[in-house]
C-alpha cells in the first residue's frame, strides 16, 4: 500500500473512534449514566443542548472518517 492510503485509513479510524465516543458520551451524559451530570455540574435544562451538540459533532466526524477510509 501506498503511505497516503496507509495514512487515510489511520486518521479514519482514529476519527471514526472519536466520533462514536462523542455520540456514546452524549447519550450517557443525557441519560445522567455513571451521574455525569453531576459530575461536570451541567444542569438538567441546558443537558438538551450539549446532547445535539455532541451528537452532530459525533455524526459528522463518524461520516468523515468513513469517507477517509472507504476513499480510494
Amino acid at each position: 500500500m501506498e503511505t497516503k492510503t496507509v495514512l487515510s485509513k489511520t486518521v479514519g479510524v482514529i476519527q471514526t473512534g472519536i466520533g462514536v465516543t462523542a455520540m456514546v458520551f452524549a447519550f450517557l451524559a443525557f441519560y445522567d449514566m455513571f451521574g455525569i451530570q453531576t459530575m461536570l455540574g451541567v444542569s438538567p435544562e441546558s443537558i438538551g443542548l450539549y446532547l445535539w451538540v455532541f451528537l452532530i459533532f459525533g455524526l459528522l466526524s463518524t461520516i468523515s472518517g468513513l469517507f477517509l477510509c472507504y476513499e480510494r
